[in-house]
């Protein structure tokens, strides 16, 4: 049990929600401490814990957290905040330990539960992450975010009527809460219930205009209802909030590229390889651009270095090998075809590339390929899925 002088640790403000892709502490508690608590007298790193946590210094905290509990080890809330920082460095075994320390030292505190049972969420232990959001919910029945986290491990299970279940239940406590909207949005997506995604997306927006992952999410779910031109309005609203968002860049690359204006494209992969430079498939999609404006030298490069951080990928090779047969380089091309079909055996056995004049850009689709078994196998690297 907490003791009066930690209680007033209790006085906490909530945080501005935030939408970069796990990289910030997560809203599911709703709220982190602004200041420290009485206990900081007899200990001044609360102080420098707290206020590293606010400027998101997270390993700095961390750092102060440990000083803390050398001194005082059976400190709940210490536990529980370091957790929130291994959390937002995405530590999530270490965050699981954390709050289960806390849950040691003080057994009735809801929030510590709905903590751990995030970071088991995202440990991939379902089991105990509902069993954790349950004690949450006992001991506070009217807990939205604890069923929004059952909602969350159900999902990833796959079990979606489950998850919206919990999503709804969530919803009636606090109907109003555009994160859990969004959760319930992007299980009507899997569903494929578009329209009332649409509408989730829509009135968690209307909620709260600066809530980025509502746009990324919409814009995803336009992506694949084949409305590019409304997935870039969404994501150009998400990017001004977060210019540089490597996977956000990446999404938006792509939808310039389905409008064919491979230099849009080309310049949002560019920038997001600035922020992600070992990444393969942006290496990848950037040769597609490149090839679209007819730069087959820069678009080889670019290949390279996707195979280079990446050779396993079938795609990679195929793409390659088209790009080959562009340069009147059979052979080479040929060897690239049963590379391609080595890494990925589902391609067909006998494939062949063929002009299209449809494409006199030069603009790369699968449409190029002669599909001898009719199977109809394309590319499926650029499908989209809600953060």
């Amino acid at each position: 049990m907490s003791s009066p002088a930690n209680s007033q640790m209790k006085s906490f403000k909530k945080l501005a929600l935030s939408f970069t892709f796990g990289l910030v502490i997560s809203s599911i508690a709703g709220f982190v401490p602004l200041s420290a608590n009485a206990d900081s007298s007899q200990n001044p790193a609360y102080d420098k814990a707290i206020a590293s946590m606010q400027s998101k210094a997270y390993n700095d905290a961390i750092k102060a957290f440990d000083e803390v509990l050398g001194l005082q080890a059976t400190d709940a809330k210490a536990y529980n905040l370091r957790g929130q920082c291994f959390f937002a460095l995405k530590q999530y075994k270490l965050a699981v330990n954390d709050f289960g320390e806390a849950v040691k030292y003080d057994d009735d505190n809801a929030e510590y539960y709905l903590w751990r049972g995030s970071a088991e969420v995202k440990t991939g232990d379902h089991t105990s992450a509902v069993k954790d959001f349950e004690k949450a919910i006992n001991l506070d029945p009217k807990l939205a975010k604890a069923y929004a986290g059952m909602g969350d491990a159900y999902k990833a299970q796959g079990q979606i009527d489950l998850a919206l279940q919990k999503y709804n239940q969530a919803l009636s406590t606090s109907p109003k809460d555009a994160e859990i909207l969004t959760k319930r949005a992007d299980a009507y997506i899997d569903m494929g219930n578009n329209d009332a995604a649409l509408k989730d997306y829509n009135f968690a927006i209307q909620i709260a205009p600066e809530y980025g992952t509502a746009y990324i999410n919409r814009g995803s779910a336009f992506s694949g209802l084949q409305r590019p031109e409304d997935a870039l309005k969404d994501y150009d609203k998400a990017l001004a909030m977060d210019p540089s968002n490597a996977d956000l860049l990446k999404k938006r690359g792509h939808e310039y590229f389905k409008l064919k204006n491979a230099k849009e494209a080309l310049e949002d992969y560019n920038d997001a390889l600035k922020q992600d430079p070992t990444s393969a498939q942006l290496y990848y999609h950037r040769a597609k651009a490149l090839m679209q404006l007819g730069s087959n030298g820069e678009a080889m490069a670019s290949l390279e270095d996707a195979l280079r951080l990446d050779p396993n990928q079938g795609n990679f090779y195929l793409c390659r090998a088209f790009l080959w047969h562009k340069l009147g380089k059979s052979i080479l091309a040929h060897e690239d075809i049963k590379r391609a079909q080595f890494f990925d055996p589902t391609l067909p056995k006998e494939i062949k590339f063929e002009n299209d004049p449809k494409n006199p850009d030069r603009y790369f689709e699968e449409t190029f390929l002669t599909d001898t078994n009719k199977t109809g196998l394309k590319d499926t690297s650029e499908t989209l899925k809600p953060q």
